[in-house]
């Protein structure tokens, strides 16, 4: 199989919506946040990504049960949306022990991992929890008593392949070469990590490894990879909501993908969606902090 080597074009939008990204990084860097202001924000964008990223998959969980379940866990079995979101809260946590460790090696096992989190004791997930798919499966809406078919995932015989391609594309692109490395001849691959995480979700739902948990799982693992690389915003952004707010849209931008093989127009909806969410948070931020004012930013998020 050959290597991933995804295309797109570093337009003039998605540079400055990088720019309107890393101003903000530094904004957060900067900004003197109570120590219980940070905790409430921190919950509260974790909640709201948990339920939104659920919904997206159809969940009928609402952020009132929610904050129900964290306050006062109920006595009983809980019911599956309830599990799932509990199982989405255990991972976010599973992904804070890597929170700046450039260094670490994301591997196809961190994948598992998660996706094991995510569909523990759910609908699919006494079985093949943290497994790769072994069947073929479509991608789909039903209409009345017809299937549209969306994507053909890869066959279950390379989806291994693929998922290993991915990781080592992400290795990759990581870090700028060292100067002895360069003058060996390396060549500086490095893309800006809110781009690779960008083209990591989608190709995770292009890849469908698994049977069912891939858009969770694909969202969680975009989060860990910015986590990872240092993009972690103090735990205060929530971009699943932006996705849910406009689902058509969303799958659109990943279906466009599918259709052309350039992630240009994909990357301008995510970045657009992410830096439109940190404008929510300097907002917040600015108003709960101490001598810090927020800049502006456009509707395409790129300030």
């Amino acid at each position: 199989m050959p290597p991933f080597a995804p295309a797109f074009t570093l337009t003039p939008l998605l540079q400055r919506q990088l720019v309107a990204i890393d101003r903000c990084v530094g904004f957060l860097e900067a900004v003197d946040l109570d120590t219980h202001w940070r905790q409430d924000l921190r919950q509260s964008a974790r909640l709201q990504d948990a339920v939104s990223s659920l919904q997206i998959e159809g969940s009928s969980l609402t952020i009132e049960t929610a904050f129900r379940l964290i306050e006062s866990p109920p006595d009983r079995v809980l019911t599956e949306p309830e599990q799932e979101f509990l199982n989405y809260l255990a991972a976010f946590d599973a992904i804070d022990g890597i929170r700046g460790d450039k260094k670490y090696a994301v591997s196809r096992r961190d994948l598992l991992n998660l996706h094991g989190l995510i569909v523990r004791e759910v609908r699919g997930g006494y079985v093949n929890a943290g497994r790769l798919r072994d069947t073929e499966v479509l991608v789909g809406d039903r209409d009345g008593d017809e299937i549209i078919v969306h994507h053909r995932p890869p066959d279950p015989s390379e989806v291994r392949d693929h998922v290993d391609a991915l990781m080592d594309w992400l290795g990759e692109v990581k870090e700028h070469p060292t100067p002895a490395q360069r003058d060996r001849g390396k060549p500086d691959l490095w893309i800006h990590p809110v781009i690779a995480a960008g083209i990591a979700q989608h190709r995770l739902v292009w890849i469908h490894p698994f049977l069912d948990g891939n858009g969770r799982t694909a969202r969680m693992m975009t989060t860990l990879l910015l986590f990872q690389r240092g993009y972690d915003f103090k735990y205060l952004f929530d971009l699943s909501t932006y996705y849910n707010k406009n689902r058509d849209r969303y799958y659109a931008a990943l279906r466009a993908v599918d259709a052309t093989g350039d992630y240009t127009g994909w990357l301008e909806y995510f970045l657009g969606g992410f830096a439109y969410q940190l404008w929510g948070i300097k907002l917040r931020a600015a108003k709960l902090g101490r001598g810090v004012r927020a800049e502006g930013v456009d509707e395409d998020g790129s300030g």
